[in-house]
């Protein structure tokens, strides 16, 4: 079973569990900074900006921060940006106590913390993810890829829901203060991993920018990674609905504002539900196809849930679209661990995330277009089309992806 391995790998262990507070703090955050600032600007636009002032330094800083992972102690690297997180966390915490006790503050203030969350982001994850290679064993990387998803998606759907229920019982400043406390011990337990070695082949004497390109070119050259890097890419740009739920609620299922929270929280229950079996029941020989089928059948649900009328029949859709998108996300992450040479990890990990960043955020500016441009539903059923199509091609272009086989 994926999880035996856990007690011969103690480090592992707590790495896994310091992700959980991280990835619960995160996503609380995330959700009581949107209400945070509803409350104050009861602005749409205001709560668009917030999205826009966090993947600008994201995705911005990811190249340079994966050719540091490269070079640097990845652990150092790790903790500094964790560290970051909780000044931040304290920072709005300080702003929400002055709002609970009645003291109007500058909005600014808040958006420049999300601004350097972004950077704190764009530096924590080429590092994390780098050294959960040097962590475990090759022949457990897929093992470790299929739990820190699992992870992932706890705090997916474990975070907005303890946001809102702190926000909501306990007030502004004491659910801020929850984020601080699950930072800092977070902080407490990636502080007692082992001390890995720096990474090993990168020159002292060669440029950042070479490094950052070096990165690019083994990714854009390889006969796996890119290809599956590039059809998540455009399913996620033009596939997914997520951004226009509030719409689909609203004029086709008729739900409130209770029924699109069930619809958000959908692909992310469904994502965790098929990271468990999946942990069970492992991915091997066929991934190729296995990651080619799913990618398809993301695509078909979106077309059923674009067609669908009845509330039930749209989330089962949406449910099983998230369980699809998860398991092609497990096999890409396997491949990005088993194929990346480990001195280049930081910088193909780099290059992986903003492939993903930029899809979900520009993925949500194009369905917003196509909606307004096409039409809601045949916005959603062009992206599903689009999918199939990416598929094809890439089943068609990438005999090595469709081929590959990954030990159990």
């Amino acid at each position: 079973m994926h999880l035996d391995f856990i007690s011969g790998n103690r480090a592992f262990g707590r790495f896994l569990l310091a992700k959980v507070f991280f990835n619960l703090a995160f996503n609380m955050q995330a959700t009581m900074v949107a209400w945070f600032v509803y409350e104050i600007t009861h602005s749409a636009l205001s709560l668009g900006l917030i999205g826009l002032a966090e993947i600008i330094p994201y995705v911005g800083l990811l190249l340079f921060a994966g050719a540091w992972s490269d070079r640097y102690n990845r652990k150092r690297i790790m903790l500094l940006s964790v560290f970051a997180y909780f000044l931040i966390s304290i920072g709005l915490y300080y702003l929400a106590f002055n709002v609970q006790n009645g003291v109007r503050i500058e909005l600014f203030y808040v958006y420049f913390l999300i601004f350097l969350t972004g950077l704190a982001r764009g530096v924590l994850s080429p590092s994390q993810n780098a050294l959960l290679g040097q962590m475990v064993k090759k022949e457990d990387l897929s093992k470790a890829s299929v739990l820190s998803s699992i992870v992932f998606q706890i705090g997916s759907v474990g975070g907005p829901a303890l946001g809102g229920m702190a926000y909501a019982y306990f007030g502004i400043d004491n659910s801020f203060m929850a984020v601080c406390v699950l930072i800092g011990i977070s902080l407490m337990l990636f502080v007692s991993l082992p001390n890995y070695p720096d990474p090993q082949g990168s020159r002292s004497d060669e440029s950042i920018f070479k490094r950052i390109n070096e990165g690019i070119v083994f990714v854009k050259k390889h006969k796996i990674l890119f290809p599956g890097m590039m059809m998540d890419m455009v399913a996620v740009l033009f596939g997914g609905a997520i951004a226009v739920l509030p719409l689909f609620a609203d004029q086709i299922l008729k739900t409130g504002p209770e029924g699109l929270g069930w619809l958000r929280a959908a692909p992310a229950i469904g994502s965790l539900v098929v990271a468990g079996i999946v942990a069970r029941y492992p991915l091997g020989k066929g991934a190729g196809n296995w990651l080619l089928v799913c990618v398809f059948c993301f695509g078909f649900t979106n077309m059923i849930f674009a067609l669908s009328t009845s509330f039930i029949l749209s989330f089962f859709m949406l449910l099983l679209g998230g369980a699809f998108d998860n398991v092609s996300a497990i096999i890409r992450m396997t491949l990005v661990q088993i194929y990346t040479p480990d001195e280049m990890k930081g910088r193909v990990s780099a290059v992986n995330s903003i492939f993903i960043g930029s899809s979900n955020e520009l993925g949500a500016f194009e369905s917003g277009l196509a909606a307004k441009w096409m039409g809601l539903v045949p916005s959603v059923l062009f992206g599903a089309i689009v999918t199939f199509a990416t598929v094809s091609v890439t089943a068609w272009k990438a005999p090595a992806l469709r081929n590959l086989n990954l030990k159990d």
